[in-house]
């Protein structure tokens, strides 16, 4: 018996239609790989505006307060208050007491830094005034028990 050779294009349509005799004979099997998915729909991002948490920053400890050492005395965004005596920022702008002490807040003018954008303002005559923080720390009492005067 002799082969017949048919062209390439009817090999192919032939085989295409067996193809789809036996998807519509057996329905479940798909010739096409189907991806299920790997997490579940996420909902849809909105805007916060309204919605966001409240920082609860500004002053903590007001004037004639007693605070001790590393006690909060403002929080803020920016420098909206500036460090005194006794006093110093962290990298976030929060003011804390460096020694034990009264609270004293006074509104003074404000000398920048040369590197500072508020210097030429100041050097052309602008007065900047600006809520100041500083510790007056407590006195340190000498009690001390005298073993002998030699």
């Amino acid at each position: 018996m002799s082969k017949i050779l048919l062209p390439a294009w009817k090999q192919l349509s032939s085989a295409l239609n067996t193809m789809n005799s036996l998807q519509r004979a057996l329905p479940y099997l798909d010739s096409q790989p189907s991806r299920l998915a790997s997490k579940k729909a996420g909902g849809t991002v909105r805007n916060k505006i309204g919605r966001t948490i409240r920082k609860h920053r500004g002053i903590k400890a007001h004037d004639g307060t007693f605070v001790h050492q590393d006690q909060v005395l403002a929080t803020q965004y920016g420098i909206r208050f500036y460090p005194g005596e006794n006093v110093w920022m962290e990298g976030n702008w929060t003011l804390k007491a460096a020694y034990d002490g009264i609270v004293v807040i006074s509104t003074e003018s404000l000398n920048p830094y040369p590197d500072s954008p508020l210097y030429l303002p100041v050097q052309k005559g602008a007065i900047i005034q600006k809520k100041f923080f500083n510790i007056i720390p407590t006195p340190l009492h000498g009690k001390f028990k005298l073993i002998s005067e030699t």
